[in-house]
């Protein structure tokens, strides 16, 4: 499996500090030097009350606050919830109905919270809120890939928050996989919401398969005691590489020569390379099925005759590819009074 994580951390202590940016002492920020803080970590001002971070060209995190913040929220997640209908209707489960029932929930919950008060609130107000001492940490991380080790995709999110000064926020974590293998599509959805002041959501999914591969990541945390969202996301649409076709190649003996009537012991060897381990293995003796595993062995005598080996290796996908080995088995002529 591909690793590329990325991990953004925003701590509040005392005043807001922004990845690193945490205050030591107890004086305030003005609202023009959180901005510039944001702002030389990358952080862009997108509208009213909303930054936005590029980390590539299929991740992106956001942080809302106040009111603004909150109603670009709402359109942030009317636009998911667009999107989750949308792949809904192309490949319906059970899972994927659930998070949209809960997105349509989280929505309906945002709006009713537009009308109540302190939504104008956000960053700028932080540091008159605040104790002196008393931290608030939202940890993000996202992970959307194809994979390595076999055809297919997989996501991963996770969501934190911790308070140790009894503020409460709602983390969410939502992957989901889809890819499509021997004709047939199939898809892999979790999702993990939390509330509370020390709280971890988690949620992964991986699907093998070879095209109409594509896997999300999301994952975000709001409190509205602090009047913040902060949300990240990343998308994949690619499958990897086709893996080097499957292939299996015999190795031993290929010559037998008796001058005795002693029978020996033999083995071959069978390596598969190529497709998708792990690899199983069948063996034929003549035709006839023999034996299982990576190495074959049996007994040649000087009455054996010359034989042929096959073997067939199957790789975790299900494809197959076989090699022959031919054995000729020969013994020292009997000799005679006048002929040897």
């Amino acid at each position: 499996m591909k690793k590329k994580i990325w991990i953004a951390v925003l701590c509040v202590i005392g005043i807001l500090g922004v990845q690193h940016l945490s205050a030591a002492g107890p004086e305030k920020e003005t609202w023009k030097e959180i901005k510039g803080k944001l702002k030389a970590e990358g952080w862009k001002q997108v509208s009213n009350g909303v930054f936005e971070r590029q980390q590539t060209d299929t991740k992106v995190e956001r942080l809302a606050y106040g009111r603004e913040g909150l109603i670009w929220t709402i359109g942030e997640l009317k636009g998911r919830l667009k999107s989750l209908r949308e792949e809904y209707q192309r490949h319906p489960s059970e899972d994927l109905a659930k998070v949209i029932d809960n997105l349509t929930t989280r929505i309906a919950n945002a709006r009713e919270e537009l009308r109540g008060p302190g939504t104008a609130e956000g960053l700028s107000s932080l540091s008159e809120k605040s104790t002196i001492g008393c931290s608030r940490c939202y940890s993000a991380t996202v992970d959307a890939y194809p994979l390595t080790s076999s055809q297919g995709v997989g996501a991963v999110a996770d969501a934190k928050f911790s308070s140790d000064c009894g503020n409460t926020a709602n983390t969410y974590a939502y992957a989901y996989a889809r890819a499509t293998l021997n004709g047939t599509t199939t898809t892999k959805t979790q999702e993990d919401p939390r509330s509370g002041s020390n709280i971890t959501s988690h949620a992964a999914a991986v699907m093998n398969g070879s095209v109409d591969c594509y896997s999300e990541a999301y994952a975000s945390t709001q409190s509205s005691a602090l009047n913040i969202s902060y949300s990240t996301t990343e998308t994949n649409y690619s499958c990897p590489a086709t893996p080097t076709p499957l292939s299996v190649s015999i190795s031993g003996s290929t010559y037998e020569y008796f001058a005795g009537t002693t029978c020996r012991s033999r083995s071959w060897t069978a390596a598969g390379s190529g497709g998708s381990s792990p690899y199983t293995y069948q063996w034929y003796y003549n035709g006839a099925a023999a034996g299982t595993g990576s190495t074959y062995t049996r007994s040649v005598c000087p009455s054996t005759p010359s034989f042929q080996l096959r073997v067939v290796v199957t790789d975790s996908t299900g494809a197959t590819a076989q090699d022959y080995h031919d054995v000729t088995v020969e013994r020292e002529p009997m000799c005679g009074q006048y002929v040897c």
